[in-house]
C-alpha cells in the first residue's frame, strides 16, 4: 500500500501559479481532487496519524486545528470510494501534509494561510455531505467550526 501521492497528485501539489495568473483556492481544490486516485485515498488512511500530529502542533489557530480534525474524521469514517467530497477532503489533507506550499508553513502568523484557505474551501463546498455524515453518526455538528 503506497503512502506517497501518485505522480498526477504530486505534480498538482507542486504547481505554483504563473506570474500574474490568479489562483482561486476553490479551482485549485477541484483540480487537485481530480488528481486523487484510489491509491491516494488508500495511502492517506495510513497518513492520518501524521495529519493529526501536524494539526495538533498548530499553536496559533485552534480553528484550523478543529477544521482539520473534522476533515480527518470524515475521511477516516467515510466509506471507501471516490465520491467528489472524499476526493476534495483528501486533497486538502494532502496539501496540509506536503512539504512545498505557496506560503511556507514556517513563516510566523501567515504560514498556514494557504492551507487554511483550502480547508475552508473543502468545508464550504462539502458542508452538506459533512453535516450529513455527522448526523448519521448521532453527533452534533461542531459550533466552533
Amino acid at each position: 500500500m503506497k503512502t506517497i501521492p501518485s505522480a498526477p497528485l504530486s505534480r498538482h501539489l507542486s504547481l505554483k501559479p504563473a506570474a500574474g495568473e490568479p489562483q482561486n483556492p476553490t479551482s485549485y481544490l477541484v483540480a487537485g481532487a481530480a488528481c486523487v486516485n484510489d491509491d491516494d485515498l488508500t495511502g492517506l488512511r495510513k497518513l492520518l496519524p501524521q495529519v493529526r500530529k501536524k494539526s495538533a502542533a498548530i499553536a496559533d489557530s485552534m480553528r484550523l486545528h478543529r477544521r482539520l480534525g473534522v476533515l480527518a474524521d470524515y475521511f477516516q469514517e467515510s466509506p471507501a470510494g471516490t465520491l467528489p467530497a472524499r476526493r476534495e477532503v483528501a486533497f486538502a489533507l494532502y496539501y496540509f501534509l506536503k512539504g512545498y506550499d505557496l506560503i511556507p508553513d514556517s513563516i510566523p502568523e501567515i504560514g498556514l494561510l494557504d492551507d487554511a484557505l483550502l480547508v475552508e474551501s473543502a468545508l464550504q463546498r462539502n458542508q452538506h455531505v459533512l453535516r450529513s455524515h455527522w448526523a448519521a453518526r448521532g453527533r452534533a455538528w461542531p459550533d466552533s467550526i
